[in-house]
């Protein structure tokens, strides 16, 4: 009789941060930090992102907006996630942001072309963990898309 074997993996986020900090590493830039064009703050914000997983990340959105109202999102009705999961929740305004995207993948050369705009996000919202010291009973782990209006939305990762 064979053996089975289940595996489970799991994706380590980075180092010791937690699933809210990520977030917050990856997605919240308030104030945006000043660059000449979209493209050089792509270039400068991804390669600290980059830094931290060791390769070119394809696709990031940056949000300008305060954490607290990034927050306050999370107390939106409940949306389905583009994971069929149902803790995702759409901000309630258009929002700033800034789409990175992928143009020359050479870790840790990476290149990027930046895009502003404008912009509803949708987030994932889970719980605080004991480490992420937080009064609030939900905190971000996830910018799942964002749209500018009520049409098809685009996805992030």
């Amino acid at each position: 009789m064979g053996k089975v074997f289940i595996v489970f993996y799991f994706y380590v986020i980075v180092d010791s941060m937690f699933s809210s900090q990520w977030f917050n590493k990856q997605h919240v830039q308030h104030p945006k930090t000043k660059a000449s064009n979209d493209d050089i703050y792509c270039n400068n914000e991804m390669r600290q992102i980059n830094n931290y997983t060791h390769r070119c990340k394809s696709f990031n959105t940056f949000l300008d907006y305060m954490l607290e109202d990034i927050i306050n999102a999370c107390f939106t009705p409940n949306i389905t996630c583009k994971n069929l999961q149902k803790n995702c929740h759409k901000s309630t305004l258009k929002v700033p942001i800034t789409n990175c995207v992928l143009t020359s993948d050479h870790y840790p050369n990476c290149r990027y072309h930046g895009i502003s705009k404008m912009a509803f996000f949708v987030i994932a919202c889970n719980p605080p963990l004991l480490a992420d010291h937080s009064k609030s009973k939900l905190l971000p782990v996830h910018l799942d898309s964002s749209t500018e209006g009520p049409g098809p939305i685009l996805l992030s990762s």
